[in-house]
């Protein structure tokens, strides 16, 4: 589950905070404020739009789609497997901070780990700790690897 808030700041309508929930990558987005329920969005055709309910600005619509789609599980997953086609099969999102990649059944996973480890830190955002479960698609075996955050973004 993805959680995320978005603070709506705009010159027509009353400050708001929303928080944003989706259960899983393939899901919409639930849209509270506070504790009330105001729809559901999703991006439908390449454009953001309110689902389910009605109330939400299209302003802000427009504004929540753009900060989902700058964050970093929106598009980390696919540069991982662009990066790493030989090896990775799927990249599940968990949550904002856990994702879980499968290698193909003749991959080698620990040639990936050595390949995969010093990788990520170059591709992944230095600012937030991650940890990826790494497994083979035919196999329970699993390692994970931390992405840890870095104190200075020049190292």
């Amino acid at each position: 589950m993805i959680e995320l808030t978005y603070h709506f700041q705009h010159d027509f309508f009353e400050d708001q905070s929303f928080q944003l929930i989706q259960a899983s990558m393939e899901d919409p987005w639930l849209v509270l404020s506070g504790i009330e329920v105001l729809g559901i969005i999703d991006e439908v055709d390449e454009k953001w739009l309110q689902i389910v309910g009605e109330g939400i600005p299209d302003v802000a619509i427009e504004e929540i789609g753009v900060m989902i789609k700058s964050q970093q599980f929106s598009w980390l997953p696919a540069l991982i497997m662009k990066q790493w086609p030989d090896y990775v099969m799927e990249v599940i999102v968990k949550s904002k901070n856990r994702y879980e990649i499968i290698c193909h059944a003749n991959a080698c996973i620990k040639r990936f780990r050595e390949r995969f480890t010093p990788g990520i830190h170059a591709l992944a955002k230095r600012e937030e700790e991650i940890v990826f479960k790494v497994s083979s698609f035919n196999t329970s075996s699993f390692y994970e690897v931390t992405k840890s955050p870095a104190i200075d973004r020049f190292v």
